[in-house]
């Protein structure tokens, strides 16, 4: 995978996160839904500690019954049967959730996005969008994860907005 040949990961995680930071979404925000890296993905201790910085409360995925909720990041964490850490904690109501920071495997500029095959993402993202409509997204990802082109299918998610240092 092009992205665990990253060499300098964790320079290139703490840029990405200044690059979001910097974006109004971020700015207006007090609650941002982002994930626990993994896989070759962002660092996203760099992430956690820029949040609590700035007074933003962080929030996480958790797939429970086959969809994604949203549970408060300070909560404890286990491994889920995806090899996944995930929150423990409560699930949240959706409408808490004020910046979604999507992962990924590959990209286009246009926002098309690969997952992991599941469709978590695609079913959040449009669940999201039906019941707390104007709530923005955005995907993070290292240049090497930007393609021209991926294969699109019916059910896909575009994001709003990719950032990739």
């Amino acid at each position: 995978m092009v992205r665990d040949m990253v060499d300098d990961h964790l320079m290139r995680s703490v840029q990405l996160w200044a690059a979001v930071a910097s974006l109004a979404e971020y700015q207006q925000a007090t609650t941002v839904m982002a994930f626990v890296g993994c896989k070759g993905e962002p660092d996203t201790d760099p992430l956690f500690a820029r949040l609590a910085g700035d007074g933003k409360q962080l929030l996480l995925p958790r797939v429970q019954e086959g969809e994604i909720v949203v549970a408060d990041g300070a909560s404890p964490r286990s491994i889920s049967g995806f090899g996944i850490t995930e929150p423990t904690g409560p699930a949240l109501p959706l409408h808490v959730v004020q910046l979604v920071i999507v992962p990924g495997l590959a990209f286009t500029p246009e926002g098309f996005r690969l997952g992991y095959g599941g469709g978590f993402y695609d079913r959040f993202l449009a669940r999201l969008a039906r019941e707390c409509p104007g709530v923005p997204n955005v995907a993070v990802c290292f240049t090497e994860q930007l393609v021209d082109a991926l294969p699109v299918e019916p059910h896909d998610v575009t994001v709003q907005r990719v950032v990739s240092a």
